[in-house]
């Protein structure tokens, strides 16, 4: 599958993952999930006809097993569960019937296998390797993103670890670029490091230099304002500041340096708390949050400079 297709699908998955988390929320909240699940299957059945190549015009919702069916080595799975998941919905859309708490529950389970046996059947993909990765931006970040979930399934937690944090720095640099190229200058959080200023005085080594003092209240100014403008970065896009918290207490810091190559700079884990696979999935749901949260916030200023 092409990028555009594989973004689509990670939407449909998502879509799913909405369902899943509404059908979980209190009565009568819950019923949405009905809706959202029939969505994403809808969507995915589809874009599986746009894929194959095979459709009508103006099919309904269970003619698709029909037309799919045709072109692929075995019938696709879930028609009934579908089929009853349907009827409920209509109930709920054009009747106002509430699902039951027991239907919901048969709902949530039903369309988790639906997704499981027929993207592999359909796109020939696992369905778990379908990720919302295809949304970030730019293609370094995506292809780090991958890399880190190939160490992690080799069980190399720290090397993944240090691929995330690369990933999103470039993240953060793809957006400065991006809006200082539209607006001449990026927003101040995204400006030129304090940390350049501070280099000015590297020269300062000498401990009994009278500049000495001045040195070392530069540098360590410098280094407060990048704590703080790393913090300002991911807080004023709108991220869980809790879980930036987590994310930095896990990743390598890493930094383009002034010749423009990125630099990682390695850091030492506990051997009694080891990062965890859990750790590291994590991270990379943190790095495409925060890409999400800045697309969402270049939308917002994009239209406010206008």
């Amino acid at each position: 599958m092409d990028h555009h297709l594989l973004r689509r699908l990670a939407f449909i998955k998502y879509l799913h993952s909405m369902g899943v988390s509404q059908s979980r929320a209190p009565a009568p909240l819950r019923c949405a999930s009905v809706l959202t699940f029939h969505d994403a299957v809808e969507l995915f059945l589809q874009l599986a006809s746009e894929y194959h190549n095979v459709g009508a015009s103006h099919p309904n919702f269970m003619e698709y097993w029909v037309i799919l069916n045709e072109k692929l080595p075995s019938e696709l799975a879930g028609k009934e569960t579908m089929r009853r998941l349907n009827k409920v919905r209509v109930l709920l859309k054009h009747h106002g019937t509430l699902p039951s708490d027991l239907d919901i529950e048969a709902f949530r389970a039903s369309t988790a296998s639906f997704f499981l046996d027929n993207t592999p059947l359909v796109f020939e993909l696992d369905y778990e390797s379908v990720s919302m990765i295809e949304y970030v931006n730019p293609d370094t970040s995506r292809t780090l993103l991958r890399e880190a979930q190939d160490a992690t399934a080799a069980d190399d937690i720290p090397a993944a670890l240090g691929k995330i944090g690369l990933a999103y720095a470039q993240v953060f640099d793809h957006y400065a670029g991006r809006t200082a190229d539209r607006f001449s200058r990026a927003p101040s959080f995204f400006s030129n490091r304090p940390r350049a200023f501070a280099d000015e005085f590297s020269w300062v080594s000498d401990p009994v230099d009278p500049l000495r003092p001045l040195a070392r209240f530069v540098n360590a100014t410098a280094k407060s304002i990048d704590e703080m403008r790393e913090t300002l970065k991911v807080v004023v896009v709108g991220v869980d500041y809790g879980r930036y918290l987590r994310f930095k207490n896990l990743v390598p810091y890493a930094v383009r340096l002034t010749d423009g190559r990125w630099h990682v700079y390695p850091r030492r884990y506990d051997p009694s708390a080891a990062p965890s696979e859990a750790d590291a999935a994590f991270a990379v749901d943190f790095v495409v949050e925060c890409a999400l949260a800045l697309a969402q916030f270049e939308g917002s200023f994009c239209r406010d400079a206008s």
